[in-house]
């Protein structure tokens, strides 16, 4: 289980409110784990996180990507190849899913990048974006996306 800390902080308010929805879906992907023989209704949500993980990808990662152009983040290259990794994880994931179903060792698979993604991806790149945002004054997606 992953637990919130304040390293995870880039200073955008919104990305870190969007990381802590992460983390927490994360951690909802883990408990799964517990189950071994999953009912219908089980797999159909552990299905429904997954969907929630690529379109949280697809929201949050343009937002971020965003605001470190904006901000002339350093990292911003190295923040773009993580979120193609991260598609693939998930787009792997579905494709395995819907050609031979669900199975837990597939889903143990998944929690361990996710969660190994938390801490290479997160704890070391996005939170490079936080000097760059308390040098331009922006704390959020609003502030970041404006012109």
């Amino acid at each position: 289980m992953i637990h919130w800390r304040k390293e995870f902080e880039t200073g955008n308010l919104t990305l870190d409110q969007q990381h802590r929805l992460l983390i927490e879906n994360i951690n909802v992907l883990g408990d799964q784990l517990h189950t071994t023989n999953p009912t219908r209704e089980e797999v159909a949500f552990v299905v429904n996180l997954v969907n929630y993980l690529g379109d949280y990808a697809d929201v949050h990662f343009a937002g971020e990507e965003h605001c470190m152009l904006r901000s002339k983040c350093a990292a911003y290259a190295a923040n773009q190849k993580g979120h193609e990794r991260f598609r693939g994880f998930i787009h792997e994931f579905q494709k395995h899913c819907e050609l031979k179903g669900f199975n837990l060792d597939l889903l143990r698979n998944l929690h361990e990048l996710m969660e190994a993604w938390i801490h290479e991806h997160i704890l070391k790149i996005d939170i490079q974006l936080r000097p760059f945002l308390k040098s331009t004054r922006q704390s959020d997606l609003g502030n970041a996306g404006e012109s």
